[in-house]
């Protein structure tokens, strides 16, 4: 694995002010958010491949203590991260000045079957039973090859290969082979006696994404109670149970790095304490969660991050008719029929602006109904959002809602280099109740246009993008019509 400048940069940080904090817990965490890491894969519940990158990012402080004896010291250090980067791992001594961290080692090679057989080749094994036969006799010998089978030589000198088998046993279990992973400490101590060692650790296996849950007030004006919560996934390998957790929200910039991805195993989802905003480190937000958690492998941990807020929003819908864009490194588009087609359903829309940070993650809109039971109406990912900044959520297709887009008009002038067209947009509303419209218009073929005709006004929101607003009464429609002439100055052919 390569060093990250990022994680370069956390590890001086870590070991410069380690003298001075000495942390009250075993292990400090800092978990990285999921959107910029590649950690959404961590938070799935069912089965997976075992292909790929595990995602997401973390960096451990383990502090634990050890006792020395006066001389060398081969120390294994248990219940560490399956997938830290060895080659940005600190490991020090932090009480003693008598006592120095030699060499270090980090050894994955875990427990398997096709492990374990390739180690010991060149060592006794007994094979024993098969699916037909589980009582058959035993065969023993020494164990020569395991490809296509395992092949054994007898004590007679004849070869055997053996390729229906029910149980394989070995005399021993090979030196540096364990069921879990395990760092490898070489340590000289002057003397002998308990002495703290300290590691800090990138990790991948780790990662945090913000689960939002917002509930849609009843009436004509549009009020949301929204809460924020913190869902933190573990899959690293191990435990850290009594840890100090810090959540970072943010993208900071990591040179890829490719992992085996895991088995994902069934989560079980557990309440815990608050996280609260606890500032800036670099260019991301922090939240601090507010009391020791047990963050167990393959598990799921709920952490709440603001109570319900209420907050002013906006309910509209869009009826956008197609999504094609102008594009500067072609001819312009003079081929009538591009761009028609079944228009798409209208959607669903939400906006509103908060006075908090939001990062990125998952927003799940609920609404009472009639008998006060709530139900669901939708969700949408939503990006790191600063504070005051406009969210916008696409909840879903309207269902009395209705658009239509026709082309009333077209010519061209490849003399004059110019085009002509002409549109009708419809908007029908089939429920009781007075809708208002968003109608996005994409001018889209060519760079250089103008409007010359408009039944309503509109709003130009970027280079080849208008809208316009229809208030599109309870069971009845209402329409836009407008025209649009483009050119250009030189001849395509």
């Amino acid at each position: 694995m390569r060093l990250t400048t990022l994680a370069a940069t956390l590890l001086v940080l870590c070991c410069a002010d380690a003298g001075a904090q000495t942390p009250p817990s075993r292990y400090a965490l800092s978990i990285y958010s999921a959107q910029a890491n590649n950690g959404d894969g961590l938070f799935d519940t069912g089965d997976t491949d075992n292909s790929g990158n595990i995602g997401g990012y973390a960096v451990v402080r383990d502090r634990r203590p050890f006792n020395l004896i006066a001389g060398n010291n081969a120390i294994d250090v248990r219940e560490v991260a399956r997938y830290l980067d060895p080659s940005a791992l600190s490991a020090r001594i932090v009480d003693a000045a008598d006592a120095t961290i030699v060499s270090q080692r980090f050894d994955d090679q875990t427990l398997s079957f096709d492990t374990l057989v390739q180690r010991q080749i060149g060592h006794p094994v007994e094979i024993a039973g098969s699916s037909n036969n589980p009582g058959a006799a035993a065969i023993t010998g020494t164990l020569l090859s395991n490809n296509g089978g395992l092949t054994v030589q007898l004590a007679d000198g004849r070869v055997m290969t053996v390729t229906d088998y029910g149980r394989v046993t070995f005399p021993d279990l090979p030196r540096g082979l364990s069921a879990t992973p395990a760092l490898r400490l070489d340590v000289n101590a002057k003397q002998a006696g308990a002495r703290n060692i300290e590691l800090v650790y990138p990790t991948q296996g780790l990662a945090w994404r913000a689960e939002y849950s917002g509930w849609i007030g009843t009436g004509n004006d549009c009020k949301l109670s929204l809460s924020g919560w913190a869902l933190i996934a573990n899959r690293s390998g191990a435990n850290y149970r009594g840890a100090q957790i810090k959540l970072i929200a943010g993208s900071p910039n990591r040179t890829a790095q490719a992992s085996p991805r895991p088995k994902v195993m069934t989560m079980n989802v557990q309440a815990a304490p608050a996280a609260a905003e606890s500032g800036t480190v670099g260019d991301y937000h922090e939240y601090t969660i507010d009391a020791p958690l047990d963050i167990i492998d393959n598990s799921l941990q709920r952490v709440a991050l603001f109570p319900d807020q209420a907050v002013a929003c906006q309910r509209q819908y869009l009826f956008e008719a197609t999504r094609f864009r102008a594009n500067p490194g072609m001819a312009p588009i003079t081929d009538r029929a591009y761009g028609a087609g079944a228009p798409p359903a209208v959607r669903s829309t939400l906006a509103f602006r908060i006075d908090r940070a939001l990062p990125a993650g998952r927003v799940r809109m609920l609404q009472n109904a009639g008998d006060g039971a709530p139900e669901f109406i939708g969700e949408d990912q939503i990006g790191h959002t600063p504070k005051n900044e406009p969210v916008a959520l696409q909840l879903g297709d309207a269902f009395d809602l209705r658009g239509d887009r026709r082309q009333t008009d077209f010519q061209t002038d490849k003399n004059q280099h110019n085009l002509t067209e002409s549109f009708t947009l419809r908007v029908s509303n089939a429920s009781d109740g007075a809708k208002s419209v968003v109608v996005r218009e994409h001018l889209y073929r060519w760079t250089q246009w103008n409007i010359t005709q408009a039944s309503t006004k509109y709003e130009k929101k970027n280079s080849d993008t208008v809208e316009f607003k229809l208030d599109v009464p309870a069971n009845g429609e209402a329409t836009v019509t407008y025209a649009v002439q483009y050119q250009w100055t030189e001849s395509f052919k």
